[in-house]
């Protein structure tokens, strides 16, 4: 009997730790993949040095958000559409990306990708050219 009993205490400490050692995992995960999406949201830059290389972006009428942001990524000009989601959620762009035929760049920062997609980049440029 005895035997069994610490046979029983040993395998329910040992179930305790591997469970433990599961959560702990998971919350190492969870805090690694907060503090990456976290961090890049607001500091993310272009995928490469200019010029870098052009795609033309195609925006539908009743393309959503989502939508642009996978487009995006299959055309290479990001590297995550759900980080770009998540910066277009957060900046001023949210509801003024419009539908166009685009140009852009991987050399292009989200934010500028966003401003000419909402058409403040043709703005942008004329201010700069009039300087």
């Amino acid at each position: 009997m005895n035997t069994k009993k610490a046979a029983l205490i040993v395998l329910s400490i040992t179930l305790k730790i591997v469970a433990m050692a599961l959560v702990a995992m998971f919350l190492l995960r969870l805090g690694t993949t907060a503090y990456y999406y976290g961090h890049a949201v607001f500091h993310s830059g272009p995928l490469d040095a200019p010029p870098g290389r052009q795609a033309a972006v195609v925006v539908e009428e009743d393309d959503s958000v989502g939508d642009v942001a996978k487009l995006l990524e299959q055309k290479g000009l990001i590297k995550d559409w759900k980080l770009f989601y998540l910066q277009v959620l957060l900046s001023k762009y949210y509801k003024t990306i419009g539908p166009g035929e685009y140009v852009l760049t991987t050399a292009m920062e989200p934010k500028e990708m966003m401003a000419i997609m909402s058409n403040e980049g043709d703005s942008e440029e004329e201010d700069q050219e009039d300087e």
